[in-house]
């Protein structure tokens, strides 16, 4: 698993934080990673959200890209995208 850090309009495609709240490294922006879904969507989750993904993927006992299409379209449904 591997973050991109310090990149240039780096923006959690869930939660849509761009900035790193850690207080130690505010003048960076969030470390981020580019998942491609299972429908082929390119998703950019920051540390955070992609470890509650990770875990409800889990809970959910299906595969983790499946799961970012889900929410993703749930997103849609709801106007949050």
């Amino acid at each position: 698993m591997t973050f991109k850090y310090n990149k240039i309009n780096a923006m959690c495609s869930w939660c849509k934080r761009t900035a790193n709240p850690h207080p130690s490294f505010a003048n960076e922006t969030i470390p981020t990673k580019t998942i491609r879904t299972a429908k082929g969507r390119k998703l950019e989750l920051c540390f955070s959200c992609y470890e509650i993904e990770q875990d409800e993927a889990k809970f959910k006992k299906i595969e983790f890209e499946t799961s970012l299409d889900q929410k993703f379209e749930n997103m849609t449904i709801l106007g949050l995208n």
